[in-house]
Formats: C-alpha cells, sequence, structure tokens
C-alpha cells in the first residue's frame, strides 16, 4: 500500500486524536483513555487539550477525573515528562518506560551529587512521609528531603521526586490552593486488577496503542513518542507485525482493520463549537 499525502496523513492522525471527522469522547477518562497519554508539562493546556476531544467537558469535570474519580493520572511518564494517563496505566508506565529514563539521568544525577546511595534514601524518606503526612508539595517535600542533607535551593529536590515517581513510588495527587501535591501511587489507586503483560508483550501492546491513538506512523515516531531506543521500537512493531496487527501505509503503518482513508473534513476545530476555553 503506498503512502497517503501529507494531508490525509494529518487527517487521519486528527480522527484518531478525537480532533477531526465528527469525532468526539463523551468523558474525561474515554479521552485519556482514546488518546493514551495528554501532554502535561502545563496543567492547564493539559485540560484544554482533554476538553477539545470531548462533548461538553467542563473544567470542573476534568478535576474530579484527576481527583474524585481518580480516572486519570499526572505524572512522570513518555520521556521523563509530565503527561496525564489513564488510571490503570499508571502503574505499567514507570514499570516498562522508568528504567531507561534514570538510566538516562544517570549523568545528571552525579551532576548533583545524587549518588545511589542518597536516591535509595530519599525514596525511602518520600515513602515514609506521604504515607504519613499527604497529600504534600513541592515545597513541603523538599523541606523533608533538607532532614538527610538534600539542599532546598537547585534541582536536586526536584529529580529526587521525579526519581521517586520513575520508580512507580508516587504520583501527582489532588491540587490544593491551586498547587499540585504528592501522593503514594498505591495509596491514592486501587489495587491493579488482572496481571497485565510484562516484557516485551508489554512493548507490543503499549505500542499498540500509540498506534490507536497516532496512526498512521512508523517505528521511529513510536520511538520518538516513548522515549524508548529505535531498536526496542522496531521489535514492538515486528512483534504487532507477527501478530497480524498492523497494515501498511508505505513507510507508515495502522492497525488491522482501521481506516485507510481519512473522513472527510468536517470544521471540527472551531469556535461555532462550545469552547474548552469556557469554565
Amino acid at each position: 500500500m503506498t503512502q497517503p499525502p501529507p494531508q490525509d496523513v494529518r487527517l487521519l492522525r486528527a480522527h484518531a486524536q478525537a480532533l477531526a471527522g465528527g469525532v468526539r469522547e463523551d468523558g474525561v477518562a474515554a479521552v485519556v483513555r482514546r488518546v493514551f497519554a495528554v501532554q502535561a508539562q502545563d496543567a492547564v493546556a493539559a485540560e484544554l487539550g482533554i476538553r477539545a476531544r470531548g462533548r461538553g467537558i467542563t473544567r470542573q469535570a476534568v478535576r474530579a477525573a484527576y481527583e474524585d474519580e481518580r480516572s486519570i493520572v499526572r505524572g512522570w511518564y513518555l520521556r521523563g515528562t509530565l503527561h496525564t494517563v489513564p488510571a490503570e496505566d499508571a502503574r505499567r508506565l514507570p514499570a516498562l518506560l522508568g528504567p531507561g529514563t534514570l538510566a538516562a539521568t544517570a549523568r545528571r544525577y552525579g551532576q548533583l551529587g545524587l549518588d545511589e546511595d542518597l536516591r535509595r534514601r530519599s525514596d525511602a524518606l518520600l515513602c515514609k512521609e506521604l504515607a504519613a503526612h499527604g497529600p504534600l508539595t513541592r515545597a513541603e517535600l523538599t523541606q523533608a528531603l533538607a532532614g538527610i542533607g538534600v539542599p532546598a535551593q537547585g534541582q536536586a529536590p526536584f529529580h529526587l521526586i521525579r526519581h521517586a515517581a520513575l520508580r512507580g513510588i508516587l504520583c501527582h495527587g489532588p491540587q490544593r490552593a491551586g498547587e499540585a501535591t504528592y501522593v503514594l501511587l498505591d495509596d491514592w489507586l486501587p489495587p491493579a486488577g488482572e496481571p497485565q503483560p510484562a516484557g516485551e508483550a508489554a512493548l507490543a501492546e503499549l505500542a499498540r496503542r500509540y498506534l490507536a491513538a497516532h496512526a498512521p506512523a512508523g517505528p521511529e515516531d513510536f520511538a520518538v513518542w516513548s522515549g524508548l531506543p529505535v531498536s526496542r521500537a522496531r521489535g514492538a512493531w515486528r512483534a504487532l507485525a507477527r501478530a497480524g496487527a498492523l497494515a501498511g501505509h508505505g513507510p507508515l503503518t495502522v492497525l488491522a482493520g482501521r481506516a485507510a482513508r481519512p473522513p472527510e473534513p468536517s470544521g471540527d476545530v472551531s469556535w461555532a463549537t462550545a469552547s474548552p476555553w469556557a469554565p
């Protein structure tokens, strides 16, 4: 199958992202499950990205999904940057992607004087503090870390909090007076349900979820999105191909059974519809 023209690729991707073809989801959790991961370095931008993909989603509904339903979670997931993901993926992503990000951060840990022993003691301290007093803000965790000799100024506290998140220990919790707090992941979310794929099966499942939200795409695109080495991304593609889960789009790929042609443009992103900037 030949590769579609660029405008068709863009429209297919926008349709997959619930931004074209008249597609919208009915709730916050449904939006995040559809797109899998919403960039959330800026929490307000993440909220708007969710609302733009749904029908009548309010600011209050997004906050309720984070804090009351706990159906979505904000944390350091893809590429070690903040994303909002479905709650059911909040444990598997650190297990799958965290080790690579931690290894890639080793040089920065050394520059900050955060050796392995200090990182281990920091993880234990953050667990203890959040279990006893959580949810806690970054400033409160920074104050606790000072007790084991971590300077409050500079980037060391941030990197230690992120280290614990990448190990699946903590995640973002409820806002307090507009400020983010942190909680223990296992306290915040219900126990995991059925056993999840592990190892290469988990990697192939991540690639399948990526394609559902971003196709047409290739393994190199998946590597950039996830932060995985290209060799592992290509391995995931091969696993999906062996399972008969892929259909070719030239050098790009879609999931088998997905539309190979884009929907008709429908002017989806428009001020004529309810604006996500409304309360």
